[in-house]
């Protein structure tokens, strides 16, 4: 990564179009002989696809949950692993979501049982729902869901006071507009419990943030009620859902109730900070383990 120069709206603004993919598909492990449901992993801010590292060292692979199954990991672009910037276009078209879309449809077309099964955390599980809202039918063996539900709100009447926790996105996003800002969004990180060797750096990401502005213009509305949609719930595979209590204002109390009704869904609640599948990634393992096997 080229730390001299941190991405910003500007430079957006002036970058074209990109004609090739942003996002980037992984092969991690491949099982020439698979007969079982290929495992793809998503990542978040301010992360990388090394955030799933311990979930697929070779110990890890002859679980019953993971053995004989290929492995992939889509990659948005981040700072460690694909400093692949978006332009200002990229993001108002929505590109981001369109390519993990048609990169989540490649690992199926290319899975022995025409599945997949997903691990997804932050912006992943974001980008993840987003597709299977569109497409309620998408051959989902199994989903893990970190972080993030099927659907959000934004309103006083879901989350109460903490809606406004919804301005995150505006102090996280302020970089990519006020660079000197960085600084501040590492040590709002750092003390919210993010650990990272490069977490100076992690607001190099701050692009996943950049409709602030038109959020806060909204947000009035959005805190009142208005424009709201139901929670999505027509789910049609198993999910286990797991998040830390600051991640209530990324679900709804619909779509959590809707899995704990179900006997295939789980709902875990950990008292880690919203960086636990890297930090915590033991806790979170348990639980795969049981929920993926067989």
């Amino acid at each position: 990564m080229n730390t001299r120069r941190f991405p910003t709206v500007w430079d957006a603004i002036r970058r074209p179009p990109a004609r090739a993919m942003i996002c980037r598909l992984r092969r991690i492990h491949h099982e020439p002989d698979s007969r079982r449901s290929p495992l793809l992993l998503l990542h978040g801010f301010p992360d990388s696809e090394h955030m799933y590292d311990d979930y697929v060292t070779p110990k890890e692979r002859r679980q019953d949950w993971l053995r004989g199954r290929s492995i992939y990991a889509i990659a948005l672009p981040n700072r460690r692993t694909n400093p692949n910037w978006p332009s200002l276009s990229d993001l108002w078209q929505r590109r981001l979501e369109r390519e993990v879309a048609a990169l989540i449809d490649i690992v199926i077309a290319a899975s022995p049982t025409g599945n997949v099964v997903i691990i997804a955390h932050d912006w992943g599980a974001t980008f993840v729902w987003a597709r299977v809202r569109q497409r309620p039918d998408l051959p989902i063996e199994r989903m893990v869901a970190l972080s993030v539900g099927s659907s959000f709100r934004y309103d006083f009447g879901e989350h109460g006071i903490g809606a406004l926790g919804w301005l995150y996105g505006m102090l996280f996003g302020l970089p990519y507009y006020l660079p000197p800002a960085r600084f501040f969004v590492a040590a709002m990180l750092m003390l919210s419990g993010y650990r990272a060797p490069d977490a100076h750096n992690a607001a190099y990401d701050s692009f996943h943030y950049w409709d602030w502005p038109l959020t806060l213009l909204r947000l009035p509305l959005r805190l009142a009620g208005y424009c709201q949609q139901p929670p999505f719930t027509d789910i049609r595979f198993p999910v286990l859902f797991i998040r830390c209590p600051l991640d209530r204002i990324a679900t709804t109390a619909r779509f959590e109730q809707t899995l704990r009704q179900r006997a295939d869904c789980i709902v875990h609640m950990t008292a880690n900070p919203h960086w636990f599948p890297e930090q915590r990634s033991a806790e979170v393992l348990e639980f795969v383990r049981s929920f993926l096997a067989g």
